[in-house]
């Protein structure tokens, strides 16, 4: 029996790497809310925060994080809340920007593709990489492991603080 997932697809704000088009994955469940405007500051350790609901998140560029080249795409920026489990079993949240257009999906598994991909940073920030079948690549950032590497503090994420 095949199993297909909902998930929410973000095409990456970045040209093919290796040929191939990227998207970032995320479970449906993890996405919690989709915002076109939010107030943008700068923490005292340059990591951006914007505050949403009564919490300061951090504000994460995947590509950035990732280490990608970013195109000259200039569509106004999306913000999607998105939510995670820590190993610890505790909720953070993050809010990830793009310009892409977000997609919801239902996804075969596709046959793991991670030794086809190599990001120029934090590989250990990922939960997978797919194989699509359009031939596109399917990247599943670890929100939560991406949090707790943040160099970030001062925020109430749900019912913990964020810790590097």
């Amino acid at each position: 029996m095949e199993t297909k997932l909902e998930v929410a697809t973000i095409k990456a704000n970045t040209p093919p790497l290796g040929g191939l088009e990227l998207y970032w994955l995320l479970s449906r469940n993890q996405l919690e809310f989709i915002l076109q405007d939010i107030t943008i500051t700068q923490s005292s350790l340059q990591v951006a925060t914007a505050q949403y609901q009564e919490a300061m998140l951090p504000v994460i560029n995947l590509e950035k994080h990732f280490g990608l080249p970013e195109t000259g795409l200039r569509r106004s920026p999306k913000y999607l809340v998105i939510r995670a489990a820590t190993a610890e079993k505790s909720l953070v949240k993050v809010i990830i920007e793009t310009p892409q257009a977000v997609k919801m999906q239902h996804l075969e598994m596709g046959r793991d593709a991670s030794r086809l991909l190599a990001l120029p940073r934090n590989n250990s920030d990922l939960l997978g990489v797919y194989a699509m079948s359009d031939g596109s690549l399917g990247i599943v950032p670890d929100i939560a492991g991406i949090s707790g590497s943040l160099q970030w503090r001062g925020g109430q994420q749900s019912s913990s603080e964020v810790r590097r």
